[in-house]
């Protein structure tokens, strides 16, 4: 029996999104490049276990530790070199969900341990637009990085500015290093079965899931309409 998870604040204001496996699918296209890499330019078999392991680092650390190798610019340049014949899937729910979220008066923002360059490329090439976004932040924007809680200072920072408090935010991840960070950070956090962790996982950590982006609606709908329930 899973112990009860908690109800979402019905005051939110300000949604943050993980990128990859969150809004796009990148584990099967990104698993199957990593190990082509390694294997034709390191000459070694990398694992699934390895993967698994690593998943969710920041993308350079994310190389290094793969590739075993110091010479990041290097194995990131065969990242870029090959990254067109394992491309990512934008999720068919993830355009009309974002679209109806702003529409629902939601700031929206990303959060995510991939480079801005990475970032750019899949924004252009996925056609997903910027202006969907208020906020953005990336691997480049912080030193701190996922489950450390501090990740989501420059986010805290910039909602601060707007009049937006941790707690009228949620954070949408895939991974349980997205939970603790967030959880971390006073934010609220729902997990999203779309990557490594499934959403029975996330209940086990006493989070609430969703299986597809789309039920995101229908989760803030529901808490909305019971803020009588909620005491202040």
């Amino acid at each position: 029996m899973y112990k009860k998870t908690t109800l979402l604040r019905p005051s939110i204001k300000m949604i943050l999104f993980d990128h990859d496996d969150t809004l796009v699918s990148t584990l099967k296209a990104k698993w199957a490049q990593h190990k082509y890499i390694a294997r034709i330019f390191y000459g070694k078999k990398l694992k699934n276990d390895e993967l698994r392991l690593h998943w969710g680092k920041p993308l350079t650390l994310l190389l290094k530790l793969l590739y075993e190798t110091d010479h990041v610019n290097i194995a990131m340049s065969y990242n870029i070199a090959t990254r067109s014949k394992f491309p990512k899937i934008l999720f068919k729910d993830t355009i009309s969900t974002l679209h109806t979220l702003r529409n629902l008066g939601k700031k929206l923002g990303l959060v995510t341990a991939t480079t801005c360059s990475s970032l750019k490329h899949d924004l252009k090439t996925l056609k997903i637009p910027n202006e969907l976004f208020d906020y953005i932040q990336t691997e480049d924007d912080t030193v701190f990085h996922k489950p450390d809680s501090r990740v989501f200072d420059p986010a805290l920072l910039w909602m601060t500015k707007q009049g937006i408090q941790p707690h009228e935010a949620l954070y949408v991840g895939d991974h349980l290093n997205d939970m603790l960070a967030a959880k971390g950070a006073g934010i609220e956090f729902i997990g999203i079965g779309t990557g490594l962790v499934s959403t029975e996982e996330f209940k086990k950590h006493q989070a609430q899931g969703i299986n597809r982006l789309a039920d995101l609606i229908d989760v803030l709908h529901n808490h909305t309409t019971s803020q009588s329930s909620w005491k202040v």
